[in-house]
């Protein structure tokens, strides 16, 4: 939710004008974008880098919106990143009659806004746009659009094994952060107004992780025992590899696998600080896929994906994504599903899971792989759609190892 009332004192301007030149000229992402402006501002408040933060995501999340808006289809500069910051603050109510919103007309702005055209109302390329309609359908396509055109929710996830939901939920309030618990589920909260959780004392002792909703039912959907040996093979920064470890009360071993070793390293750091001592690193290879050959008892294969579920989130893959670049990651996939199996031992389940809404990047990989794996049998699966929980888009597939 974008802040109202605030003061448009001119830093704050420059400041989302300066976000936005890296993001749309120098072709950083966004994510990377507002925190660089922000470190650079070291003595804005709370409130005046919340208001930078949130207004420079939502104009990438509006970028064709905004352009419609002020009729403009050349390549963007300073002057009409300026106008696209002026355009948005009026869109949303949150402007005044000083110099910098001189040359907009409201009026016009707003009635251009009112286009029922959805490629347009919800900022996505007309190439991506027809890709997914074609597989999505029209009626799925823009009901998920839709629930993925706001800013997206914050989500915690209570690490049970050191804290109960309720006394971290009295510990926070204790900081005027108000969280309600998620219905259906164990350990998660939703944080009901932003605030800088990663600076509390709570988060600093690992009694919560930061993790979207749908992200925690992976690990849920797997459900690896105290105990047991788990393999993730496509950990990352290590979010439901962490997750996995609370299931197991850690209590067994956890062999976290990447390509990236700065995200591995990531992943270490984050679980000292959770007092998580069962999880080991390793970068995957050929060589490390053949040592731990039939090896796990549970196997998460979390692979890379378009991504098309968690655009709420990420608001710049509406812009990055490309046709061919969801043709060639389904490859990717595949080749993973195929290889990283191995490592699965007999009577074992593995979990493949996407953050997409495509089907041929979710059944349609599990009934490939199927076809050629006779060894493995299809239990159960499972779609998260954003329009139906509120959560990011994930899909989950369980199989076990005959």
């Amino acid at each position: 939710m974008i802040l109202k009332k605030i003061r448009l004192h001119a830093p704050l301007l420059q400041g989302i004008e300066e976000a936005l030149e890296r993001t749309f000229i120098q072709g950083k992402k966004s994510d990377q974008a507002v925190p660089a402006v922000l470190k650079a501002h070291p003595k804005w408040g709370s409130r005046d880098r919340n208001f930078v933060a949130e207004n420079t995501y939502e104009i990438v999340r509006n970028k064709r919106l905004i352009l419609h808006c002020l009729d403009h289809d050349a390549a963007l500069d300073e002057a009409v990143i300026r106008r696209m910051t002026g355009a948005w603050l009026i869109l949303k109510g949150d402007h005044d009659n000083s110099d910098f919103f001189r040359d907009l007309d409201p009026e016009t702005l707003k009635k251009r806004a009112a286009v029922t055209d959805p490629p347009v109302r919800f900022s996505v390329p007309d190439a991506l746009n027809e890709y997914l309609l074609a597989e999505l359908g029209a009626e799925r396509w823009y009901r998920e659009l839709e629930a993925m055109s706001s800013p997206a929710d914050v989500y915690l996830r209570v690490n049970l094994n050191r804290i109960s939901r309720e006394k971290l939920q009295h510990a926070l309030k204790g900081k005027e952060m108000e969280t309600e618990a998620v219905e259906g589920t164990k350990g998660v909260l939703k944080l009901l107004k932003r605030a800088n959780l990663m600076a509390t004392e709570e988060f600093r002792k690992g009694w919560f992780e930061i993790q979207d909703a749908g992200s925690q039912l992976i690990g849920d959907f797997l459900n690896p025992v105290p105990g047991a040996v788990v393999i993730d093979a496509c950990a990352g920064a290590g979010g439901k590899t962490l997750h996995l470890a609370d299931l197991m009360e850690n209590k067994g071993r956890i062999i976290a696998m990447d390509v990236e070793a700065a995200k591995l390293s990531e992943l270490q750091n984050r679980a000292l600080r959770n007092k998580v001592s069962i999880i080991k690193t390793a970068l995957i290879t050929d060589e490390v896929i053949k040592q731990n050959t039939a090896k796990a008892g549970y196997l998460l294969l979390d692979v890379p994906c378009s991504g098309t579920g968690v655009i709420k989130r990420n608001p710049d893959a509406k812009e990055r994504l490309t046709v061919d670049f969801i043709s060639g990651i389904r490859e990717v996939q595949q080749e993973i599903l195929q290889k990283y199996s191995t490592m699965l031992k007999p009577g074992g389940l593995m979990v493949y899971a996407t953050c997409s809404l495509l089907p041929s990047e979710n059944r349609e990989q599990v009934d490939r792989f199927l076809e050629n794996n006779k060894e493995f049998e299809w239990i159960k699966d499972r779609q998260v759609w954003p329009s139906e929980t509120g959560f990011d888009g994930f899909y989950m597939a369980l199989l076990q190892k005959k």
